[in-house]
């Protein structure tokens, strides 16, 4: 006699892709979830963040919500995952270390003076205080921000663009702390007046740590 096997239950993506009866699936019900919980994110944080929250937001079933995501850290995982999709990398191919550290800093200032700026700068303090959640995520935004060009800036001092001994990880933390400073901790003007002047910005914060790094001209 064969013997029966019980099936293995299903897992979490599993149960995610399988749908009962119910309302019939909405295209933009992924996109609509995403706005809100990056929305919530910004203004409530961590702590206010949930799963029900973002389906009232959203004028979303909440069943809709449950069968795609188990807890609020996996959605806000592919929000965070899926703006960063949208939001295209600068096109930095020929350029030198100045302007690629300009072009990088100024794609960041867009993105944290956009509508959803301050979800990524919850992010960074989320993170510190629930690091064993928030860690993936805090890291899949960082894969976007200055300190992803560490690779870059280490060939701009092997290649003689910047001085030996450059310390590579300070210069970038420094260009990314002043940009979340300058249009989020500290705002000294109207957001409308800081997106304005964001090219002027970038432009001098780089100018201003790469000037002690430069090499000097080799003396005829």
């Amino acid at each position: 006699m064969t013997e029966m096997v019980a099936p293995a239950p299903p897992t979490a993506a599993g149960r995610r892709q399988r749908r009962g009866p119910g309302r019939p699936r909405h295209a933009d019900t992924e996109p609509r979830a995403y706005r809100s919980a990056l929305e919530i994110f910004g203004r409530r944080g961590w702590a206010g963040l949930t799963l029900d929250g973002v389906a009232s937001h959203a004028g979303i079933g909440k069943s809709s919500i449950y069968l795609r995501w188990n807890d609020k850290g996996e959605l806000l995982l592919d929000a965070v995952r899926d703006l960063q999709r949208r939001v295209p990398a600068p096109d930095t191919e020929g350029l030198g270390i100045r302007d690629l550290l300009v072009a990088h800093a100024r794609a960041r200032a867009d993105l944290l003076t956009g509508d959803y700026g301050p979800a990524l700068a919850n992010l960074c303090t989320a993170a510190a205080a629930d690091p064993d959640v928030l860690d993936e995520i805090r890291k899949v935004d960082l894969a976007r921000g200055m300190c992803a060009l560490t690779e870059q800036v280490e060939e701009a001092v092997r290649g003689g663009e910047l001085a030996p001994g450059t310390a590579v990880g300070p210069l970038l933390e420094a260009i990314e702390g002043s940009i979340l400073v300058h249009y989020l901790v500290n705002p000294t003007a109207p957001a409308e007046e800081l997106r304005a002047g964001l090219e002027g910005y970038v432009t001098a914060l780089v100018d201003h740590q790469l000037r002690p790094l430069e090499r000097p001209p080799v003396a005829a």
